[in-house]
């Protein structure tokens, strides 16, 4: 089979995806060598649109390796493109000028999570990007919830990017029906906007995004946004014309509770009905280090801003004019935008990883340090090495805590997770490593996009599905049920459910 074959046959898999093929999808992988994921099909589960397409991830791996066996792979070009994808995982891949994958690079925990199991060294870059964005939707990075993605491109040696970016930002908008494409060329990208990105351990594409929206905003710190998702950025940038990025598809809301339900809680405060005020504007933000719907509106010469929480319907802060006088009220459980200025930087999160290890500066080398969102926590990443040990640390940006480390001395893999508690199931008699039950309640309520404080009934159970540890998770929130099942070594999504709390 040749390559251009490969790529056909796995896009027009992908592109006539539906739920109903799933069987035959499977069956066509039984006896398929190398890397396939099985995913068994369950009961009517939430987000078939983006399902379907997860599906065909099998089809995507074992293309791959159709391709690469059939010595398909024999790409010795130089550089000629970087392409980067970014969800919340940031992936780079570097392309040769026949398009073909020199490496793939997973540049954050998540990006790493995305790209496991993957060889796509010498692959056809179509192929590999598909390949990616199912693993994506796999992992349940991209959801009904959680649509955006970012492709940004940079040309080396005059190569033709914008080019490129077309093509790609095409095929992702095909693959993703329900989804949101923002695409660009960064070829052109400063020492400045370099810099940046390295400081906060993101892409340059993210990085440029991030400075448009700022450059454009009164309000907006680069700082402030640089742990948002690509979704989250979208969504706020929707009433920004953000220089040279191009987009396609609407960025989804659906975690949050709406315009009409943040303008009925804005009224309730204010003691008002809707007709009794009068030019009414509702956008949705980024303030107080929440996402939130703003909210003004007048009734005759007074004036109401109100910021609500987007998820919850809360009242974060309001600024009115009311009778000529100024009332001004902003919540002190909120995180302020200030909090992001206080990270301890990444001398002190190397010091706090070096101290960990009980070694010092001059005794280690490859040293990496960077800022990342892992859980909703803001953590520097640490790496570094000792002759052939190798160590992994995550550090609370703010107190300098050890979140997190996996480190490998000797040869044995030594690892520790602060959410990590004892669970008290008979399960949990195996010598398994399992997660614990707040990192599965954690990853439940991530995918599902609501805090805990918005569950209801939350429920968590260690248990055995087919000779693997798994836990069960199952809350309500917002008039819904939600079930998941999480590998409980892994910490990965394998099956998720939303449905109308009947």
């Amino acid at each position: 089979m040749k390559k251009d074959e490969v790529t056909t046959m796995l896009r027009s898999a992908v592109s006539n995806a539906a739920p109903d093929v799933l069987d035959n999808v499977l069956h066509a992988c039984d006896h398929e060598k190398g890397k396939v994921i099985y995913m068994e099909k369950k009961k009517n589960r939430g987000f078939t649109a983006f399902a379907a397409v997860a599906a065909v991830f099998v089809l995507l791996i074992a293309g791959i390796f159709i391709a690469k066996n059939n010595g398909l792979g024999t790409s010795s070009n130089a550089l000629a493109a970087v392409v980067s994808l970014d969800v919340n995982p940031s992936i780079e891949l570097k392309v040769d000028k026949d398009e073909d994958v020199i490496s793939a690079t997973g540049l954050n925990a998540d990006g790493k999570k995305v790209l496991e199991g993957m060889d796509l060294e010498d692959t056809d870059l179509d192929v590999a990007v598909n390949a990616i964005i199912g693993s994506m939707l796999k992992h349940g990075y991209i959801n009904e919830l959680q649509n955006s993605i970012l492709l940004s491109v940079s040309g080396v040696d005059g190569y033709d990017a914008n080019a490129l970016e077309t093509k790609l930002a095409s095929e992702v908008n095909a693959l993703l029906k329900n989804g949101a494409v923002l695409s660009q060329n960064v070829t052109d990208a400063d020492d400045k906007l370099v810099k940046l990105a390295d400081e906060y351990g993101i892409t340059v594409g993210k990085a440029a995004l991030i400075n448009e929206i700022v450059k454009n905003s009164k309000t907006h710190t680069f700082e402030q946004l640089a742990g948002l998702t690509i979704n989250e950025l979208n969504l706020i940038s929707e009433n920004i014309k953000l220089g040279g990025i191009k987009s396609e598809g609407k960025a989804s809301a659906k975690s949050y509770i709406g315009k009409d339900a943040a303008l009925s809680a804005a009224l309730k405060a204010a003691g008002l009905t809707k007709d009794q005020v009068k030019n009414i504007e509702i956008e949705l933000d980024y303030e107080h280090g929440v996402m939130v719907y703003e909210v003004e509106f007048d009734r005759s010469f007074d004036e109401y801003e109100y910021d609500i929480d987007a998820k919850t319907g809360a009242i974060v802060a309001y600024d009115n004019e009311i009778n000529g006088k100024e009332v001004k009220f902003e919540s002190s459980t909120k995180n302020d935008d200030a909090a992001s200025k206080s990270y301890i930087g990444k001398d002190a999160a190397l010091s706090a990883a070096l101290k960990a290890a009980g070694l010092t500066k001059d005794q280690v080398k490859n040293i990496e340090v960077k800022l990342d969102n892992e859980n909703g926590i803001m953590v520097y990443e640490v790496e570094f090495d000792r002759g052939y040990d190798e160590y992994d640390y995550d550090i609370n940006a703010k107190t300098g805590a050890v979140v997190a480390y996996d480190n490998e001395i000797s040869g044995k893999d030594v690892k520790s997770d602060s959410s990590t508690k004892k669970d008290n199931d008979k399960v949990t008699s195996t010598k398994e490593n399992v997660i614990g039950k707040a990192a599965a309640k954690s990853a439940a309520l991530k995918h599902a996009g609501i805090t805990e404080a918005q569950a209801t009934q939350l429920r968590v159970e260690l248990d055995r599905d087919d000779g693997k540890l798994v836990y069960d998770v199952e809350f309500k929130s917002a008039g819904y049920e939600y079930d998941y099942e999480i590998d409980a070594v892994k910490g990965t999504i394998l099956q998720s459910d939303k449905e109308l709390d009947d």
